[in-house]
């Protein structure tokens, strides 16, 4: 009786699954790292760029399988089609930053007054050799933002600053938000105030930093906000895109404390008399 022959195992498939799931460890183990504060952010960038080449590589690997698998019948469908699912998974949000990349201007520090917008006066004394410089916003930025995000705006709140500052202590804390130094109860007297913080970003906590300029105008007050990232030479849009969800969170919360103030005298339980 013939013996079938022995398939043969793919060594190809057998690696290339082990570097896809190495590369998806070590995203998830550096990325809860760098959010924790465990592994600072100029090392967790080359460990990013170090994920992408391992999970390409897997993923090379994985088509390698495929093809032995194709033309010898060896064992390798399995590891192979493992090998793939990990490597998109991990890249997939690196080819949502790449599209980010190319359809975006290449900014990192946006502000919703582009004429006279809020000056940084401690966030440049914090900043290393290895983050980028703050400086001026140049007439080509400013043409750049205008035309990609034209209603990155400044707010005028129906509210006094005192009432302000009120809301807006909720909506940094939400964000886990840093200022630097106190956080002001009052004008004080004058005409505008500056509030500077450390902004992470939301889930991988990228630090940025971020001015408010609260202008009094006695009835109202004038909101501006400038955010500007630490590293990297593109911000992918995310400076814009926490302006405003910046500045709808503060309008929301002064609504929502507007209402809490509201008096409504409680009821006595008297009926009116009945002629």
């Amino acid at each position: 009786m013939a013996a079938f022959p022995q398939r043969r195992v793919s060594r190809t498939a057998g690696w290339a699954r082990r570097l896809s799931a190495f590369s998806l460890v070590l995203l998830v183990t550096a990325g809860g790292g760098h959010r924790y504060g465990l592994v600072e952010t100029f090392g967790f960038l080359w460990t990013l760029a170090l994920v992408a080449v391992l999970a390409l590589g897997g993923l090379v690997l994985a088509f390698g399988g495929f093809s032995q698998l194709w033309r010898n019948g060896d064992k390798a469908g399995k590891a192979s089609l493992a090998a793939t699912v990990l490597s998109l998974v991990v890249l997939a949000p690196y080819g949502a930053a790449g599209w980010l990349y190319l359809t975006l201007p290449a900014l990192t520090d946006v502000a919703t007054d582009l004429d006279e917008p809020p000056a940084f006066t401690i966030a440049p004394r914090l900043r290393t050799a290895q983050m980028n410089a703050l400086g001026p916003v140049t007439a080509e930025a400013a043409a750049l933002q205008m035309r990609t995000y034209p209603d990155v705006a400044g707010r005028r709140l129906d509210a006094s600053v005192e009432r302000v500052l009120a809301a807006l202590a909720p909506v940094v804390a939400a964000r886990g938000w840093r200022v630097h130094g106190p956080m002001p109860a009052s004008a004080g007297g004058r005409a505008e105030i500056f509030i500077e913080m450390e902004a992470p970003s939301l889930v991988l906590r990228f630090p940025a930093d971020a001015v408010l300029r609260l202008t009094d105008e006695e009835e109202t007050t004038f909101v501006d906000m400038r955010m500007a990232s630490r590293y990297g030479p593109h911000d992918l849009g995310s400076n814009a895109r926490r302006i405003d969800a910046f500045m709808a969170a503060l309008a929301a919360e002064l609504e929502r404390q507007s209402l809490e103030i509201i008096d409504i005298p409680p009821s006595d339980g008297a009926e009116n008399p009945v002629d």
